[in-house]
């Protein structure tokens, strides 16, 4: 027993300050652990926020919405005019065509000549969108006109084909306004002679042929009569029918 306290009293301060050391280096461990734990959050966020901070100051300039071009919200107004529910002034988009000015303004009346209408025309700004009535001659008022042109230089909104056909028809009326045509199987020989360049000569011929063939079938079978040409034919066929 003597031996074991004496080994006790020799060592004893030795033991516990080993023990004292070993218990701080382990404080010191798990502290450490503890600490790096809970920072690598806090850097991820900064690294996170640091780079979403880069990326926003390095985006391009094209990226930004309002640096964008708005031409297809440029605003434009358009005049609807004639057989609509409701004629005015309409603001319309860069995009939008006839028909859509003529949806604006109520759409069709029930007088309205849709076949002289080209709905697909694209708007443009002062234009003048002109719905004509059934009945109406084709020509007398035009579709897609702008204010600064003269009616005469307005251009219709109708297929090229119906224009000329339309031009045609009243350069021809004009022509022969305020004449009566002269019936080819009717006339008598007077009557005939009323027709320029027929005189007492040729209005036999044309009664003579038909008393021969029968009664002309259309104006063109006068360039059969003897003595009646192309020239001749192209001055009549204004005034003569059958």
């Amino acid at each position: 027993m003597n031996r074991i306290r004496e080994f006790i009293d020799e060592y004893l301060y030795q033991v516990l300050i080993s023990a004292a050391v070993i218990i701080i280096i382990l404080v010191v461990i798990v502290f450490s652990l503890v600490l790096g734990h809970s920072s690598k959050p806090q850097v991820q966020g900064m690294v996170s926020t640091t780079s979403v901070n880069e990326a926003s100051t390095t985006s391009p300039k094209g990226s930004d919405p309002s640096s964008v071009p708005q031409s297809s919200s440029q605003q434009l107004y358009v005049d609807v005019k004639g057989a609509v529910k409701n004629p005015g002034v309409y603001q319309v988009g860069a995009n939008m065509r006839v028909v859509d000015a003529i949806d604006l303004a109520g759409g069709f009346n029930r007088s309205a000549d849709k076949k002289q209408v080209n709905l697909a025309q694209k708007l443009t700004d002062q234009q003048i969108v002109y719905i004509p009535i059934k009945g109406e001659i084709k020509g007398n008022r035009s579709l897609g006109a702008t204010p600064s042109q003269s009616p005469s230089a307005e251009t219709s909104s109708t297929n090229p084909q119906t224009a000329a056909t339309s031009n045609a028809e009243s350069s021809s009326g004009s022509s022969t306004e305020g004449t009566e045509k002269i019936n080819l199987n009717t006339a008598d020989k007077s009557k005939l002679q009323e027709l320029n360049g027929i005189g007492d000569k040729k209005a036999d011929q044309i009664i003579a042929y038909r008393q021969a063939h029968g009664q002309f079938k259309s104006i063109e079978e006068l360039k059969d009569v003897p003595g009646f040409g192309d020239k001749t034919f192209d001055n009549l066929k204004s005034t003569i029918c059958v």
